[in-house]
C-alpha cells in the first residue's frame, strides 16, 4: 500500500468526517442490534419451543422481523450519505488532475504520451471510486459488524468461538500469498489496458492516414497484438479473482461444518443446550455475508491502491513552468524580443534573436521551414522560456506578469487551427462564452467567414464536426450533411 498516496487522498474526505463518524456510528448501533436477535433466537428454542408456548413465541417472531426492519432502513440511509461523500471527493480528485494537466508545460506534453494521460483521468479515477465505494460503503461497514459479531459468538459459546477461529490462521496465509499474485498481475492489467487504450485512440485518430495509406490491414494486425496481450493478462487477473473467492468461500463453508458438528456433539452429550447452538449457528450465517465482504474487498483495494499510486505520481510530476509571475498589466501589443538564445535539445534553434514589435504594428516573420517561426510564437504566449535572452510585454519582463493574462489580450490564428466538435458559434467564442452575436459576426466579417458561414444551412449554430470535417470541400458523401460545403480560405503559414 502506498502511505503517502492514501494520505494524500484522504485530504478529500477532510470536510466530510463529521458525517463519516455519524456513519460509523450508525453502523456500529446497526451491528449491536444482532445480539438481542440472537438471545431471542436461544430463548425461543431453549424455552418457548420446548413448552410449546406458540403465543410467545408468535410475539418473539414479529420482535424480530421489527429488528430486521430497522436494520435495512439504516443500511439504505448510510450506503446514501457514503456515495454522496466518496462522489463528491472523486469530482474533486479530477477536477485536481485537470488543473495539474494545465500546469503542465509545453515541453512536458511534447515528450508525454497523451493517451495515457486520458486513460489514468479516465480509467484510474474511476477505479478509485469503486474501490471507495467498497470501501465506506461495505468493508467499514461489514469489518466493524464481523468484529462486533465475533464478540457476540465470544459471548454465546466460548468453545465454538475457538473451534472457529483455529481456520484462521489458513485463511489469512492463502489469502496473503493469493492477494499478492492479485497485485502482480493489476499491475500487468493496468499497464497492458492503456496499450490497448493508446492503440484505440491512434486508430480513431488517425483514420484517414491509415485509409490513404492502404495499411488497414497492418493497422489491424499490429492493434490485435494488444488485444492478446489485454485479453490474456485479463483473463488470468479475472481466474486468480475467482478462485480467491471460491478459497475464501471453502474456508468458511468448511469452518461452519466443523462448527455444526462439534456443536452437534455437544448437544449430543448435554453440554450446551439446542438453543445455544442454533443461536450460534445463527451468528455464524449473520457473520459469513460481512466476512466474505471484507475478504472479497482485497483485490478491489489492490486494484484501486495500484490506480490512486498512479494518480498520485501524476499529481506529484515535477515540471518547472516557463513563467509563475502573478503582475497583471494592461496589454497594448507591444512585445520586445531581446538576444533570445533558444533549443529544444542540444543543438540551439535560434541564436540571438532579437524583435521590437510596436503597438499596432504589422510585422511578418518569414523564413524556410524548421526557421524557428512558430517557435518565437511559442516563446511570445509564453510557452516556452529562453535559455538565454529574455521578452517584455509593453515594457514588462515576462519574469514578473502574469502569462496567462497576457494570453487574453492576444489573439492567435494557428497553422492547423484546432476544430473541436460542435458548432460554429462555440469554436468562435471559446474561451469567450459572454461574447455577444454581433461581436461573433463583427470578428467573422474581419476574417473574412461571415458570408460562408450566413450560406450554411443553420448559420453560426451550424454542427462543424471532429477537426471541422463537416465543412471540409472534399469531404465524402458518407462523411456527413456538410459534405460539399466550400471551406473558409486560410492563408498559409509565412
Amino acid at each position: 500500500m502506498n502511505a503517502e498516496a492514501w494520505r494524500y487522498y484522504s485530504r478529500f474526505y477532510r470536510e466530510a468526517r463529521p458525517r463519516l463518524i455519524g456513519v460509523l456510528a450508525i453502523s456500529t448501533a446497526q451491528s449491536f442490534v444482532h445480539l438481542p436477535i440472537l438471545l431471542l433466537i436461544r430463548y425461543a428454542f431453549d424455552d418457548l419451543i420446548t413448552s410449546s408456548d406458540l403465543t410467545l413465541l408468535s410475539v418473539v417472531g414479529v420482535v424480530l422481523v421489527i429488528l430486521h426492519l430497522v436494520i435495512g432502513p439504516l443500511s439504505l440511509y448510510t450506503r446514501h450519505v457514503v456515495l454522496q461523500i466518496s462522489k463528491r471527493a472523486i469530482e474533486n480528485l479530477r477536477a485536481e488532475i485537470l488543473k495539474k494537466f494545465y500546469t503542465f508545460s509545453r515541453s512536458y506534453y511534447s515528450q508525454v504520451d497523451r493517451s495515457r494521460l486520458h486513460t489514468i483521468m479516465v480509467q484510474d479515477t474511476e477505479r478509485v471510486d469503486v474501490m471507495t465505494n467498497g470501501v465506506l460503503a461495505q468493508l467499514i461497514a461489514s469489518a466493524l459488524t464481523s468484529v462486533i459479531l465475533g464478540a457476540i459468538l465470544l459471548y454465546l459459546n466460548w468453545m465454538l468461538f475457538l473451534v472457529m477461529l483455529g481456520v484462521m490462521p489458513v485463511l489469512l496465509a492463502l489469502s496473503r500469498w493469493l492477494g499478492r499474485l492479485v497485485g502482480q498481475r493489476t499491475h500487468a492489467f493496468h499497464r497492458s489496458f492503456e496499450t490497448f487504450s493508446r492503440g484505440v485512440s491512434f486508430v480513431l485518430q488517425m483514420m484517414d492516414l491509415t485509409r490513404t495509406q492502404s495499411a488497414e490491414h497492418l493497422e489491424s494486425e499490429r492493434q490485435r497484438e494488444s488485444f492478446k496481450d489485454l485479453r490474456s493478462i485479463g483473463a488470468q487477473m479475472a481466474w486468480l479473482r475467482t478462485a480467491y473467492g471460491l478459497l475464501q468461500d471453502t474456508i468458511v463453508a468448511t469452518s461452519a461444518v466443523v462448527i455444526l458438528i462439534v456443536g452437534g456433539a455437544a448437544v449430543a452429550t448435554e453440554i450446551m443446550t439446542l438453543g445455544e447452538l442454533v443461536s450460534f449457528y445463527a451468528a455464524v450465517a449473520l457473520l459469513r455475508p460481512h466476512a466474505g465482504t471484507v475478504l472479497s474487498s482485497i483485490p478491489q483495494i489492490i486494484e484501486g491502491n495500484e490506480s490512486l499510486t498512479t494518480l498520485y505520481d501524476l499529481l506529484h510530476t515535477e515540471d518547472a513552468r516557463p513563467y509563475v509571475g502573478r503582475e497583471p498589466i494592461d496589454f497594448k501589443g507591444g512585445i520586445v524580443v531581446e538576444a533570445v538564445h533558444f533549443a529544444y535539445g542540444e543543438a540551439p534553434l535560434l541564436r540571438d534573436v532579437s524583435i521590437e514589435i510596436p503597438p499596432g504594428v504589422c510585422v511578418a516573420i518569414i523564413g524556410p521551414n524548421g526557421a524557428g517561426k512558430s517557435t518565437i510564437a511559442s516563446l511570445i504566449l509564453g510557452f516556452y522560456r529562453p535559455q538565454r535572452g529574455a521578452l517584455y510585454a509593453d515594457g514588462h519582463p515576462f519574469t514578473e506578469m502574469d502569462i496567462v493574462g497576457l494570453r487574453r489580450r492576444i489573439g492567435v490564428v494557428a497553422q492547423s487551427p484546432p476544430i473541436f466538435p460542435g458548432t460554429i458559434l462555440q469554436n468562435i467564442t471559446y474561451g469567450n462564452p459572454d461574447l455577444g452575436l454581433d461581436q461573433v459576426v463583427r470578428a467573422a466579417r474581419v476574417a473574412t467567414a461571415d458570408d460562408f458561414i450566413r450560406d450554411l444551412p443553420q448559420g453560426y449554430e451550424t454542427a462543424v464536426g471532429e477537426g471541422g470535417v463537416l465543412l471540409s470541400g472534399g469531404a465524402a458523401p458518407e462523411d456527413g450533411p456538410g459534405s460539399g460545403l466550400p471551406a473558409p480560405s486560410t492563408a498559409p503559414d509565412p
